[in-house]
């Protein structure tokens, strides 16, 4: 009995041994996967944000670039020329963002509206803020944000100077923000408890997850504690990542400037959120073993280190938003990795597009090539074919599906006469066409060779008198 009672004396110091070790060692664990957890989440929510602020970085910037073209023109018209305004009629209705067109106003207090719309007799331009915003600058850029009393909802005027006018006058348009509603709604979720736009100087919600917020300001008295918090962040011009108190608790907040818009983007994840799994991992690690404990310590850091990034944001073209050279060359790469053998190469020119450029101008040049690059996207990717705009006014197209000859001829043909007969009717008499060179690959086809075979195709087809094609043989 005192050998079995010094035994179990032994044993019982042994397992108070262990446990000195282990306990410490299971509190340290956990506070080691407790921050590498963290700075994961932060990791993460810091990607997450600044995919959301460049999607709509890019989608502002096509918008402003678009109507800075429309600008141009009518500075080269003149707005002493009446067809200055038929040229401002035809941005609508063809724009997702602007949808009624642009609009101008005088000191003079005269108006026009593309979409046709008539102000009352007691409405001067001059007194609005998106002549004052538009007064400022010679370049489109958003205003302020309001409620759009047809519609009844949140939208930003962009406006601009018009420098050549007998008088002092703004041309502007009302630009919706469906876009930076869905970016919100996408990046909301998975760890991500809040997300918003909201302006730099007012502090207005442009975009919220919480629909009900878009409009109010941010500093209002009605808001959460962590919407408060937030807009002390941005009064301080305190960007990156923060720690912020609301009123259920801590949140991690990610703000992001945009410049070219003067909007601030912010994402705000729960920290209780970011480790709701650690008490259920915290109770396995108390009841294993020691070689347990160890074995969870490396699988847990293996584990950490393994979590995936986000994706590189691919290489577009900025007038067109399709897939510019580089972009191009590694999307086909990436094809032909998938389906050896198999694809269609299609180089293709906008016959007399020079011509476009020395009557209307670069400005009305750079319309037809987004008219045309519009044709090609539609025609194209909705079979999930590979689109570009390799430079000037060439474009190309990867078909990585199976297709023969016949069907890539046909497919051709009716793509040609498409763009034919949409350039005859924007541009009449011009006789803007594409022509185009296309090539089969095979297993044995050499990169360098399949873009300088297709090239040569297609000037072949321009040699042959343009708004034409020519397929290059399997063989």
């Amino acid at each position: 009995m005192e050998k079995k009672a010094k035994i179990s004396g032994v044993g019982f110091r042994l397992i108070c041994s262990v446990m000195i070790i282990v306990i410490p060692l299971l509190t340290t664990l956990f506070l080691l996967v407790q921050q590498e957890v963290m700075d994961l989440s932060k990791e993460k929510l810091a990607l997450q944000s600044q995919s959301g602020a460049e999607a709509v970085g890019v989608w502002a910037e096509q918008i402003l670039g678009e109507l800075d073209i429309y600008k141009d023109m009518i500075e080269q018209v003149g707005m002493d020329d009446p067809k200055v305004f038929e040229l401002m009629g035809t941005s609508y209705p063809s724009h997702e963002a602007y949808p009624y067109g642009l609009y101008w106003g005088d000191l003079q207090g005269n108006y026009f509206d593309s979409s046709g719309w008539v102000p009352d007799a007691d409405y001067v331009p001059a007194q609005r803020n998106w002549y004052r915003e538009g007064l400022t600058r010679d370049h489109f850029g958003f205003g302020e944000p309001y409620v759009d009393v047809m519609t009844g909802e949140v939208c930003v005027s962009a406006s601009a100077r018009v420098n050549n006018g007998p008088v002092e006058s703004v041309v502007a348009a009302d630009v919706y923000l469906d876009y930076a509603s869905k970016v919100v709604a996408d990046i909301t979720g998975d760890n991500i408890s809040y997300a918003f736009f909201v302006t730099g100087q007012s502090r207005i919600i442009l975009a919220n997850s919480d629909a009900s917020m878009v409009g109010q300001p941010l500093s209002g008295e009605e808001n959460t504690l962590l919407y408060q918090n937030v807009d002390h962040l941005i009064a301080q011009d305190r960007t990156g990542q923060q720690e912020v108190q609301g009123e259920d608790g801590s949140y991690i907040t990610n703000i992001i400037y945009i410049e070219a818009m003067d909007w601030y983007f912010v994402t705000c994840m729960s920290s209780g959120d970011a480790l709701r799994n650690l008490d259920r991992i915290m109770a396995i690690m108390a009841g294993v073993s020691l070689v347990a404990c160890l074995l969870l310590v490396l699988v847990t850091f293996r584990s950490a280190k393994q979590i995936a990034l986000m994706g590189i944001r691919e290489r577009t073209d900025s007038l067109t938003g399709l897939h510019n050279r580089s972009g191009f060359q590694q999307a086909v790469k990436q094809a032909t990795a998938a389906h050896p053998g198999q694809g269609l190469l299609i180089i293709m020119d906008l016959d007399n597009f020079k011509q476009i450029n020395d009557k209307f101008g670069h400005p009305e040049g750079d319309i037809a090539l987004m008219s045309f690059a519009r044709q090609l996207d539609e025609f194209f990717n909705r079979s999930g074919d590979i689109t570009a705009r390799l430079g000037g006014d060439e474009f190309a197209v990867f078909v990585s599906r199976p297709l023969s000859a016949a069907a890539a001829e046909g497919m051709l043909r009716k793509f040609t006469d498409r763009v034919r007969e949409a350039f005859e009717a924007e541009y009449p008499g011009e006789g803007l066409s594409v022509s185009a060179g296309a090539s089969f690959i095979s297993e044995k086809t050499v990169e360098s060779e399949l873009y300088r075979q297709t090239d040569a195709a297609l000037y072949e087809a321009k040699r042959k008198g343009k708004d034409c094609f020519l397929i290059v043989d399997r063989a």
